[in-house]
């Protein structure tokens, strides 16, 4: 094969998985060429203003890195990464006035819960208590370990019965909303740890062991915000990465990742493609960050079929239309006031808060809603809202304006509504008004605040990246034969690639996807064992978190 040669190539530059990698294996001494179709990289993370002086992160409104060790291994401060976190983890606010709250500190969490019920505030004190104690090994072992890996998920499982105090018999034996309905009696306790199950980004929460399992996981998330944006960690890992002498191609689409005698050798860009040259030849390793249904299509079917067939049909039939992100950012012209806050005032100081269904048997009808595509009965009662004033200085405007993103998942075929192509329709904005009616109740002078909103849907998603096929942002649908160990592998069949989406864990911006194709390639070339590659998950976030929630201290970040 004619043309350029390096070490390896990173097709794909995305914030969880092509860059991070790509970082890794630059300053582990390998030469990497990452190689992105759109002009910039990171393209679900960028930050821009879509109003003037008003920073806007549409598609990753919160941060999930402090769950990672990337920060302190590619020293990410020193390119620039600036973050701050929230008092509050995670919040759910309902229509009733209440609200619910997990915490940094477990008392408080404690508190909140108690006021809804006694015996939940005492049962949430003892599960957070050991969530904090087994933070680090959970991590490490299901999130930043190359899946699928059958001899991690004993003690897993384990840990996660450990957290909830249940045998793991029993909690092989329950679903999701089980699992809630076993461990509290007030229905709020039960909707907050369901929200993001709900979201799908865990697994099938009616699925028996996977569903408590995926519930479970949910409680070991770190939250916060990168100051200036989430872009800014996008930036640092493209300056760590550039710093090591890696090499970077944007407006580089590919063709082709070109396969010969079996092994996968390198890659052929599009006609059209800025750089001058069209073929790169791999020594080591290419590594897909495309998601499966693009990587199929650049390897060749026939191809995948010759390795592994099995494998080969799952990723031709790999689903990916359960839930397409439609996601909202509104312009207001004062900071949130929750319609909760008379009930628990530490919701205003939360950066990540969920409306979470009007009651428990809601919560249960959603997900049937989700799983018989029904997008108008799932509309409105489950949204992720994003807002990142409270933590982020540069967050609001020299008037006082700030952003509230806001997430709702759909089914992407809208069966019964005109099929997919009513996205580009009225719907978009009917959607987007209903949303509103929603917010009068959650808060406050809602509508006296809104001043402009921008949205995008599904497909606007899909046009924005190629890997999100049916805007699904996480890489494939997490039904019950696509969790964990039915994801893709880190080292295909094919000898000499690899992937970096599709994975296990689930795509997000604590980048554990990278990380992962990272340790398998190294330790397969021969440069894992290196003195720097040495941090644990969430160590960075627990040994600065009195600094991340510094306001003082983010305010001098920020200048």
């Amino acid at each position: 094969m004619a043309g350029k040669t390096v070490d390896v190539i990173v097709v794909g530059g995305g914030l969880s998985g092509g860059l991070p990698a790509a970082a890794y294996l630059q300053k582990a001494g390998l030469q990497v060429l990452l190689v992105e179709a759109n002009a910039e990289l990171g393209t679900f993370c960028c930050t821009h203003e879509t109003w003037p002086q008003v920073l806007d992160s549409p598609h990753v409104g919160v941060s999930f890195a402090g769950n990672s060790p990337v920060i302190a291994d590619l020293e990410l401060e020193r390119y620039g990464f600036r973050f701050a976190a929230s008092p509050v983890v995670l919040a759910t606010t309902y229509r009733d006035g209440t609200n619910c709250l997990i915490c940094q500190d477990p008392e408080r969490t404690a508190a909140n819960f108690g006021r809804h019920s006694g015996r939940d505030g005492q049962r949430m004190l003892e599960i957070q208590s050991r969530v904090h104690e087994t933070m680090v090994e959970f991590n490490e072992l299901s999130s930043f370990s190359p899946h699928p890996d059958p001899g991690r998920l004993p003690r897993v499982f384990e840990l996660c019965a450990y957290a909830m105090d249940y045998p793991v018999e029993q909690m092989m034996e329950m679903t999701g909303p089980e699992l809630c309905e076993r461990t509290f009696e007030s229905d709020a306790c039960r909707q907050i740890l369901m929200t993001p199950v709900a979201f799908w980004e865990h697994g099938a929460p009616f699925a028996r062991g996977q569903g408590a399992l995926g519930t479970t996981f949910a409680l070991y998330y770190t939250t916060g915000v990168g100051i200036g944006g989430n872009e800014v960690q996008v930036d640092a890992l493209t300056r760590c990465f550039l710093d090591h002498g890696g090499e970077l191609w944007t407006s580089a689409p590919v063709e082709e990742i070109v396969v010969d005698g079996g092994r996968a050798v390198g890659v052929r860009l599009a006609e059209g493609a800025l750089p001058p040259v069209r073929e790169v030849h791999a020594r080591r390793a290419v590594i897909s960050n495309v998601g499966v249904p693009e990587t199929r299509r650049l390897v060749g079917p026939g191809t995948l079929e010759s390795a592994d067939p099995l494998l080969a049909a799952k990723m031709q039939y790999w689903q990916m239309g359960l839930r397409g992100s439609h996601v909202t950012s509104w312009l207001l012209d004062r900071r949130v006031s929750w319609a909760s806050s008379g009930f628990d005032p530490l919701i205003d100081d939360a950066i990540l808060v969920y409306r979470a269904f009007d009651s428990w048997e809601g919560t249960k009808q959603y997900l049937v809603d989700m799983l018989g595509n029904d997008t108008w009965k799932a509309s409105g009662q489950l949204m992720e809202f994003t807002y990142p004033a409270p933590a982020d200085p540069t967050a609001t405007s020299p008037e006082g304006h700030t952003i509230m993103r806001a997430e709702e998942c759909f089914p992407y075929a809208l069966h019964g509504l005109g099929g997919p192509e009513a996205w580009d329709g009225p719907l978009r904005h009917e959607l987007v008004a209903a949303r509103n009616a929603v917010m009068s109740d959650l808060v406050r002078d809602w509508d006296d605040s809104v001043l402009d909103y921008y949205d995008w849907t599904p497909l606007d998603n899909w046009r924005l990246n190629r890997s999100a096929k049916f805007g699904q942002v996480v890489g494939g649908d997490f039904t019950e034969d696509q969790w964990i160990l039915g994801r893709m592998p880190y080292r295909m069949p094919v000898p000499g690639l690899y992937m970096s989406n599709g994975v296990w864990p689930v795509g997000l911006s604590w980048m554990a996807a990278g990380y992962n194709a990272a340790q398998v390639v190294a330790a397969d070339a021969g440069v894992r064992d290196q003195p720097w590659w040495v941090a644990r998950p969430c160590e960075w976030y627990e040994h600065n978190l009195a600094r991340l929630l510094d306001r003082d201290a983010a305010a001098s970040q920020a200048r």
